[in-house]
């Protein structure tokens, strides 16, 4: 696979109930993310499973039955194993797309172009950090959100970013 052609999920948590299922911390931005069943993931970027069951436990994280563990104790060998989707399957399955599958994207305003390099998950509103000619900015999810036009398949954001966004940032 190419680099860009997984996107970064979450991670196992612990293990959830008797038969081997996970809880997991979803970074997905905006909502509930919903994994719908047969859904295929990566454990660690390389083991691929199968979701057979999802529920939301709120506060971003999740619980999953993957068909390829019987058990607690399996499911205790994954115990903070990074979850990756392969992007065209996130694009495919998903009601919602990971946080992390912004990276890689850029962001068009008024004929300048700022290459999303990296994501601040934390709090209510997710930033993503772009870079201009000279330095990097942030910016809100939510406008992006709300006031963009999102191209996944091109990873294209069109959106008029505000005046003097970029001087707000550290």
């Amino acid at each position: 696979m190419a680099p860009g052609d997984i996107v970064y999920l979450g991670y196992v948590e612990k293990p959830h109930g008797l038969k081997g299922g996970f809880t997991v911390r979803v970074f997905s931005g905006i909502g509930d993310a919903v994994i719908p069943p047969g859904t295929r993931i990566l454990l660690e970027e390389s083991i691929s499973m199968t979701v057979t069951r999802c529920s939301v436990r709120g506060d971003s994280r999740i619980n999953l039955t993957l068909k390829e563990i019987r058990n607690r104790e399996e499911a205790d060998r994954y115990r903070g194993c990074s979850i990756f989707i392969k992007r065209d399957e996130a694009e495919r399955m998903l009601e919602f797309f990971p946080l992390y599958g912004f990276i890689g994207m850029e962001i068009q305003s008024e004929g300048k172009i700022f290459p999303v390099v990296d994501i601040e998950p934390s709090g209510s509103n997710p930033l993503l950090l772009v870079e201009d000619a000279e330095t990097g900015f942030h910016v809100p999810l939510a406008l992006v959100l709300n006031e963009g036009n999102i191209r996944w398949k091109d990873k294209i954001i069109e959106l008029v970013l505000p005046v003097g966004l970029n001087e707000l940032s550290p």
